[in-house]
């Protein structure tokens, strides 16, 4: 008999002998228990995750002679001719060979005669996101109610390319991928079964290169087998699958951490010269650097323990901090994803070993021990701040008694330079305010504001909420509501636009002096009527009877106007 591949021997012949999937073959077995069959499923996942072989198991157990039944007996004439492949009632249809409308037509024509050998027809159909447009739109209304006798088993490694119409009218199972110690279990049950000697490093080698595929293990293992003869070790699985030795890598890995630049750039060199590719030595040193990693924050997982605990493994994890390993992955990964795109990629693999074997540098060049510097005295100031807020410094402040802080208001007034002192309003220049200058700076305040706005609208809305109280020669006093619109006012840059703007207005210099509504109040009320000549309409009954004159006065002429005091 000629030979055959160990994933076509090995593969499994009952629902318990497919590990890793048992989400699947649970439920495709208490569905054959019950009867309660589907028309269509969907099988969709990785390669090599065993699709195909349970599509083949679910066929053979339909149609078992003992059955439908969760397990196939692999014994009678229907379950030994399925597994053969001699069952006309069987089809397995290559979608990617087969995906015109033409073929499902056929398939469509052929679907509605009875099944002449077993009990069902079972339509196997492979990665059937090949299929056009066409062929989905042909296979539809068939897939959604095909005769009793048939049953449609789809099966995909790109779901996602299935219209939702097809998806929709099936039953879909995902397959997983096969972890690292199912795949490795799977390979020492074959190894010991057909007498071959083995080293476990060369089981984990084709673990880690079959990347979760049991078809892609076996077919690796078979190489192996093929070329190292009768005893499989990891040199035999290194030079199948064009890996580099783990004990290269930890080599390598040693040499950068001691930023031993020179021997780290040799050892390169040796491997590429001997024949490897640095994509691949790339992928193997950042593969190196993520079990590392994983040593060092997980070292119970049995993937890491078989490729990292004794020898040169367990030196390198315990010289190499779980941060240093971090930042070494991270610019691994993004010289693995540059390398796609370079046309030389064994200058960025050098440079990437460059880079990884000098000192971590921080930002703008400033070295560790500068780092260190700087957080001594920061550590040291913090702790100076610390012992001020406990026991805080007690300052005296004397008041003159020339200055007596007669109310909290007169206590405000001195923290604000800007704002003017109700003693320095009396002192400086509220006697002379002026009835005739507030009443022009009244008339031109619309015009004011309207220039302010044109200028800057910021300053005009804050200035809106003010209103001219006083006026003297060179001096606008306006009242504000608001503090914070009083302060804002008072900004060098927005008192010099409006100083600016009164100027244009009023065709002299105008220098503005702000204070609150409440400090113009209290002034009035202790100075009496000196200090109203220049009030607002707010002001005592007389000076709303001056105003009246003095309209009259501007309406009618001087000459024409006769004051009589009755």
């Amino acid at each position: 008999m000629s030979y055959q591949a160990l994933y076509r021997v090995w593969r499994p012949q009952r629902f318990a002998d497919l590990v890793g999937q048992e989400h699947v073959t649970q439920t495709l077995m208490n569905a054959l228990r019950e009867g309660h069959l589907s028309h269509a499923y969907l099988f969709n996942g990785p390669r090599g995750t065993g699709k195909t072989t349970a599509a083949k198991l679910m066929a053979k157990a339909v149609n078992c002679t003992h059955g439908p039944a969760p397990e196939p007996c692999n014994e009678c004439d229907a379950c030994r001719r399925i597994t053969e492949g001699a069952i006309m009632d069987v089809v397995e249809i290559d979608a990617a060979s087969n995906r015109g409308v033409d073929e499902i037509r056929e398939l469509r024509d052929k679907v509605k005669y009875a099944p002449t050998e077993v009990r069902y027809k079972v339509y196997i159909i492979d990665e059937v996101h090949m299929l056009t447009t066409e062929a989905f739109n042909a296979l539809l209304k068939t897939l959604e109610e095909p005769p009793a006798h048939v049953i449609f088993i789809l099966a995909t490694t790109e779901p996602h390319k299935l219209p939702p119409t097809i998806i929709s009218r099936c039953q879909r199972f995902s397959f997983r991928r096969f972890s690292f110690e199912q795949i490795v279990n799977r390979l020492k049950v074959i190894c010991e079964s057909v007498q071959i000697a083995f080293d476990e490093p060369a089981l984990y080698a084709i673990a880690r290169a079959a990347d979760g595929g049991m078809r892609d293990a076996l077919s690796l293992l078979d190489q192996a087998l093929a070329f190292g003869g009768d005893r499989l070790d990891e040199r035999v699985v290194l030079a199948v699958t064009g890996a580099v030795s783990r004990d290269i890598l930890f080599q390598l890995l040693q040499e950068i951490a001691g930023q031993n630049i020179a021997a780290a750039l040799k050892v390169v060199d040796e491997c590429i010269m001997g024949g490897l590719e640095p994509e691949k030595m790339m992928q193997d040193l950042t593969h190196t650097c993520r079990d590392l990693l994983l040593f060092k924050t997980a070292p119970q997982l049995t993937e890491i323990q078989g490729s990292i605990i004794g020898g040169p493994g367990s030196q390198l994890a315990e010289k190499l901090s779980v941060s240093q390993l971090s930042d070494m992955l991270d610019q691994l990964i993004h010289y693995q994803q540059q390398m796609k795109w370079v046309a030389h990629p064994k200058i960025l693999l050098e440079m990437a070993i460059i880079r990884l074997s000098q000192p971590q540098a921080a930002p703008n060049g400033v070295s560790s021990n500068e780092i260190g510097d700087l957080w001594g005295r920061v550590r040291h100031l913090e702790q100076t701040i610390e012992n001020l807020c406990q026991s805080p410094p007690v300052s005296q402040v004397t008041t003159s008694p020339a200055e007596p802080e007669t109310t909290p208001m007169a206590k405000g007034a001195r923290k604000r330079p800007a704002s003017g002192k109700p003693t320095t309003i009396r002192g400086d220049w509220l006697h002379q305010l002026s009835a005739e200058r507030l009443e022009e700076v009244k008339r031109a305040w619309p015009e004011v504001l309207h220039r302010i706005k044109e200028e800057k609208i910021t300053v005009h809305a804050w200035l809106i909420d003010g209103e001219p109280v006083g006026a003297t020669q060179d001096k606008v006093i306006v009242a504000f509501k608001s503090k914070i619109h009083r302060d804002t006012t008072e900004k060098e840059a927005n008192k010099t636009l409006i100083q600016q703007v009164l100027g244009q207005v009023l065709r002299r210099p105008a220098t503005l002096q702000t204070l609150m509504f409440a400090e113009w109040n209290e002034i009035r009320a202790k100075t009496g009527s000196d200090s109203s000549a220049g009030g607002n309409s707010r002001a005592r009954p007389e000076s709303r009877e001056d105003d009246v004159v003095n309209k009259a006065i501007e309406l009618f002429g001087k000459d024409l106007v006769e004051i009589s005091k009755g």
